[in-house]
């Protein structure tokens, strides 16, 4: 009989020892701090447009909270991936393409239906010398045509991505380049433009940046 008092004893402060750890356990959870974090709720491939049904938003704790990760969805969406990410992977700054870096890749800056067009200018065809990137211009030709001479739109409200180093060129005269985001429509209409040699001419021509008004260009050459 003592045997069986003894072992239900025992029993008991097991049982007792057990719920108390489980108790514990679950006090410690109710007290542990999380951080709202972005996690991929898909497979995300290299190269994508991040739109809002590829995230989801959850609470994990802090300490497995990534120093590089965003808590907010509106940090992430539009941007695109430079890496494939994981489902469920938290989403790193790391990951993704920030045009307002200045060493990020610079094709991340141009949006889907446009392309990157290089052109040289001077300080006559680059407004004095005055324009920087984000400045948004229209570039107009001007054509002569057997003593005709007539000017036209060839593309307007473009956005400069990038503005190239100054060069020496052959006749000692200092030049640059700026870099384009053009719709793609528009690419070989302004390639025909500033290839055309001596019978045409270009310049940019700057705008405000609150104007976008487009007066409608025509087929060049008209």
């Amino acid at each position: 009989m003592k045997k069986l008092i003894i072992i239900a004893l025992i029993v008991s402060i097991i049982t007792g020892f057990a719920v108390f750890q489980f108790a514990t356990s679950l006090q410690k959870g109710a007290d542990q701090k999380t951080q709202s974090v972005v996690l991929a709720a898909q497979a995300i491939p290299k190269g994508t447009v991040i739109q809002k049904e590829m995230l989801k938003t959850e609470e994990i704790p802090i300490e497995l909270v990534h120093q590089l990760s965003l808590a907010n969805q509106d940090d992430v969406l539009g941007r695109i991936t430079k890496d494939n990410i994981e489902a469920n992977e938290q989403i790193l700054t790391t990951r993704l393409s920030d045009p307002t870096q200045e060493n990020d890749n610079l094709a991340y800056s141009i949006e889907p239906n446009y392309r990157g067009v290089t052109i040289l200018v001077d300080e006559e065809r680059g407004v004095g010398g005055y324009l920087t990137k984000g400045d948004r211009v229209d570039l107009v030709a001007t054509i002569v045509d057997k003593n005709v001479i007539s000017s036209q739109y060839v593309v307007e409200d473009v956005v400069i991505l990038e503005i190239g180093p100054k060069s020496t060129g052959d006749k000692g005269g200092e030049y640059t380049s700026v870099t384009l985001s053009v719709p793609a429509a528009e690419v070989t209409k302004l390639h025909d433009a500033v290839s055309a040699g001596m019978q045409t001419k270009y310049r940019l021509v700057l705008r405000s940046p609150v104007d976008h008004t487009i007066l409608g260009a025509k087929p060049y050459p008209s």
